[in-house]
């Protein structure tokens, strides 16, 4: 059997682009190495903007169409998400913090699909959010929220397969066979899948995947640790609360996940072979932010990357093979930094004991923009990938785009800053790469 697309990747890109995919008529298989959402994607905080104020741009800005959907995605693919809308609520503690939220305002008011915001004072802050006790000069509160993304995962692999969507896990990529420019079947480990076309949406594994196919993808890895709390009253975290050091958002279940902030993100990067890939480009960044992001040597990772890279050398020439299972972990240390500052924002947080600890791998691009499009010299093959932390932010416009281009061969959605292409000149490295 040839299915009309074949997508490689069952996180939310790969699971949202079948949907999108399906509904348009195409008959769809999904490969997973692993299970549905395995990966950073059932691991992300899920921060997402939202309607509210004026829109930015048509009604062809991807970020816009973003926000859009996040307000209806339940409606529309009949799975439950979570819904927080109760905003990002930016904490401004001292001048520092003051240059770089006047930098991030205008990225924000330039790309944000919502960009309206409002500044409150300390005193103003408090009134309306009376959790908010610690010290602290104003708060900046713009539209947004966050969904719960085991939620999404689970509910989208429901949805994809009510759409008639074959999805299979555990199946492990290796290849492509091709003819001229066009992908005709998708190796796996059980055999190959003919197919009409491929989508690779297989996250921090796209490059070895896009590689065979004569598409080099700059991608960075990193590790995003996470810390969660035992359950505390409800309300405790209005919405989503970043600090300088600290990021925040309350479950349903009252539990307090806590990461990163928006000037120290404080990520951690494993040593491994994939830093060979890009040293030139990479190697700066990672002495320049060397305060913000911990370099470790982990035997487990590095066994992993030469297990799969035997495993690929055997398998033969044209095919690669990724690690399956790659679950990279978290202590409580890794955030118990951040944890100490939300608690004096915030004081009852102060006390909250650690439930668990966890962590998912980011896959980074030098721009910190998504790769989404045609993959250059092929007819039939296309990416969706390098999300750079913000797939929930991004996923449904890229996921619907992907979609009509594979099935149209066009889209309304303006994808110039996202072309393939640009990868092959020479990249803008962001300041605050990570």
């Amino acid at each position: 059997m040839t299915h009309d697309v074949v997508v490689v990747g069952a996180g939310l890109i790969g699971l949202l682009t079948s949907a999108e995919l399906a509904e348009r008529g195409a008959s769809v298989l999904v490969l997973e190495k692993d299970d549905v959402g395995f990966e950073q994607s059932g691991r992300s905080v899920a921060a997402v903007n939202l309607p509210g104020g004026a829109p930015n741009g048509g009604p062809s800005s991807m970020l816009r169409l973003c926000a859009d959907a996040w307000a209806t995605f339940e409606a529309r693919w009949g799975c439950p998400v979570d819904l927080n809308a109760e905003g990002w609520h930016i904490v401004v503690a001292d001048e520092h913090d003051e240059e770089w939220l006047a930098i991030d305002r205008q990225a924000w008011e330039e790309t944000a699909g919502y960009p309206d915001s409002e500044t409150l004072d300390a005193e103003s802050a408090r009134e309306r959010f009376p959790s908010l006790q610690g010290q602290f000069r104003a708060l900046e509160v713009r539209n947004g929220g966050h969904v719960d993304a085991t939620m999404v995962m689970r509910g989208l692999a429901e949805a994809v397969r009510r759409l008639g969507v074959e999805l299979r896990t555990g199946a492990l990529v290796t290849g492509f066979d091709t003819r001229g420019g066009e992908v005709t079947a998708v190796r796996t480990r059980e055999g190959p899948v003919a197919c009409g076309a491929v989508v690779v949406a297989a996250g921090v594994w796209s490059p070895r995947l896009c590689d065979l196919l004569g598409f080099h993808v700059p991608m960075q890895r990193v590790r995003a640790p996470a810390l969660e709390t035992e359950p505390l009253p409800a309300g405790t975290i209005p919405g989503f609360v970043r600090g300088s050091t600290f990021g925040a958002r309350q479950n349903r279940n009252g539990t307090v996940r806590v990461t990163g902030g928006y000037r120290y993100s404080a990520m951690l990067h494993d040593l491994s072979l994939n830093d060979l890939r890009d040293l030139r480009l990479w190697g700066p960044a990672l002495w320049k932010n060397r305060k913000d992001v911990s370099l470790r040597v982990s035997p487990k990772t590095l066994g992993v990357e030469l297990s799969s890279a035997f495993a690929g050398l055997w398998a033969g020439r044209g095919q690669t093979v990724v690690p399956q299972g790659y679950d990279v972990t978290s202590r409580p240390r890794d955030r118990i930094g951040q944890l100490r500052d939300l608690g004096k924002l915030i004081p009852a947080v102060s006390a909250a004991r650690v439930r668990r600890t966890f962590a998912g791998v980011i896959d980074l691009l030098p721009d910190l923009q998504p790769v989404i499009g045609r993959i250059p010299g092929t007819e039939n093959a296309f990416a969706s990938t390098g999300l750079s932390g913000h797939g929930y932010m991004y996923g449904p416009g890229a996921c619907r785009a992907t979609a009509e281009l594979v099935v149209d061969g066009q889209t309304a959605i303006d994808l110039e800053p996202y072309r393939p292409e640009r990868l092959s000149g020479k990249l803008s490295m962001r300041d605050q790469i990570f």
